[in-house]
């Protein structure tokens, strides 16, 4: 009887080791799981900022190559209304260019 009793409670006690390492096995898959979710969850956060950081980026080149645009167009109108001005205005700027890279 006493024999009975050890191979039952040995049997017992294996089948509960073997449910205990179930568990483990599953809590273990599903902590996976859960990191797996918060990492593609970062991951997408992080992909909707660049592509936002991106589009503003695209919008600021935009608008600084409207605004040499108008620059040079409001250059070029200047040039246009007084030529003999404009052109002793770079004459000059040349003439400062030149003295300050002989140095």
């Amino acid at each position: 009887m006493e024999e009975t009793t050890r191979n039952t409670s040995r049997e017992d006690l294996e089948r509960q080791f073997q449910v205990i390492q179930d568990d483990i096995t599953k809590l273990s898959k599903l902590l996976c799981d859960i990191g797996d979710e918060k990492a593609g969850e970062k991951r997408d956060a992080a992909l909707a900022e660049a592509a936002e950081l991106l589009e503003k980026s695209r919008s600021k080149i935009n608008e600084g190559k409207l605004k040499a645009r108008q620059a040079a167009s409001s250059i070029e109108d200047y040039v246009h209304k007084q030529p003999v001005q404009s052109a002793l205005i770079a004459a000059g700027v040349g003439f400062l260019v030149g003295m300050i890279t002989r140095r």
